[in-house]
């Protein structure tokens, strides 16, 4: 990851500038333990959004470090863009998140201008009274998808696809405290290739008995 290489240089750096200050102080050896103290450890920034920044450490960020990047998609294969697309917009992490479309945010290098340019957060969280347990356990979800049961994934076109997916997740508690919630939805991804190879143009998701989230 990018901030392991950033704390490598700053390392070095900080390694450098001690050297220096004991060579310098040679003479002088009370004067160089002195000095080599006064060099602060530097923690590299660690990105968790677009353009922002923070010193914690990864593991407590983004579902202990465990979530789904969108780099991790094949974007040759429709059957990997649709599978992690539909992983990461069901990715929470309840320290992070304020509502369920911070995680179709993250999703957005999967998706076309158009469509991503759709992806924005409500005032309001939709699942307030379901992320009220796993927040005050500092929770995030840990998601499973697979295929949908059934005739429902069609080629459209040699360019168009529709893929269809089961979405199941629980919740994970930071404290190790057991959580019982679970979620199960269906999600359906309408998906385009072009010269960035296959991306998601449209989805919409559905619960048990209720349609939720964006439509195409």
């Amino acid at each position: 990851m990018t901030f392991r290489s950033h704390t490598t240089v700053y390392r070095v750096a900080a390694l450098a500038f001690s050297m220096l200050t004991l060579t310098s102080c040679a003479t002088d050896a009370p004067a160089s333990e002195d000095a080599s103290k006064d060099v602060a450890p530097i923690s590299a920034p660690t990105t968790i959004y677009e353009g922002s920044y923070t010193s914690a450490p990864a593991d407590d960020i983004l579902g202990g470090n465990t979530f789904t990047s969108p780099d991790e998609a094949d974007r040759s294969d429709v059957e990997s863009v649709a599978r992690t697309a539909a992983l990461i917009m069901h990715q929470w992490d309840t320290t992070v998140d304020r509502t369920e479309t911070a995680a179709a945010v993250r999703a957005k290098p999967l998706m076309s201008e158009e469509w991503a340019a759709n992806q924005i957060e409500p005032e309001r969280n939709a699942s307030n009274g379901d992320w009220l347990e796993p927040a005050e356990h500092d929770a995030y979800s840990v998601q499973r998808a697979v295929p949908a049961i059934g005739d429902v994934a069609q080629d459209v076109a040699p360019d168009k696809a529709v893929r269809v997916l089961d979405v199941t997740w629980r919740w994970v508690a930071r404290d190790e405290t057991p959580l019982q919630g679970t979620g199960h939805r269906q999600v359906t991804l309408y998906l385009e290739d072009n010269e960035n190879g296959w991306e998601v143009v449209g989805h919409q998701t559905r619960d048990l008995t209720a349609a939720v989230g964006g439509q195409r």
